[in-house]
């Protein structure tokens, strides 16, 4: 067959479709490819997809954000004679600042990233959305603490 002639079969593609097999766990922790959600409705309940939505970005951005401010602000609540309300993080506080601030990044960051990667479980969409309804409860109770 020469090169300007069509393919009999019809089917140009050399590469197989990736889309006949799911996303798998490990492919959604690389967040490569461009798979945001499914055509059809109920498609893709506890499926896994290659990039988080706008919305889950946007909620995981949030928390982040949300969990800086509340370290900072427990901070200054500590250095005015409070006390950590949580006692696995009081724990972790008398170690020093900086180890308190690693392992709150680091658990609130592992934690987002969990649910973020099942963002089409309803568990995991749920979870975001109540995590971010959370800490806008706690930075309301660190600006009721300041204006005490």
């Amino acid at each position: 067959m020469k090169i300007c002639e069509p393919d009999p079969s019809g089917d140009r593609r050399t590469e197989t479709d990736r889309r006949r097999t799911p996303t798998t766990l490990l492919g959604a922790l690389r967040f490569r490819g461009r798979r945001k959600g499914f055509r059809r409705g109920g498609e893709g309940a506890g499926r896994y997809v290659d990039c988080p939505t706008r919305e889950v970005l946007l909620l995981v951005f949030f928390i982040v954000f949300s969990s800086c401010l509340d370290a900072a602000f427990t901070l200054m609540h500590v250095q005015a004679g409070g006390a950590e309300a949580n006692p696995f993080m009081g724990w972790i506080l008398e170690f020093g600042i900086a180890p308190f601030l690693r392992v709150k990044m680091a658990l609130t960051v592992l934690g987002c990233s969990l649910l973020a990667i099942h963002q089409c479980f309803p568990l995991g969409l749920w979870g975001l959305r109540a995590l971010a309804a959370g800490y806008l409860v706690l930075l309301g109770y660190h600006g009721f603490l300041f204006a005490l």
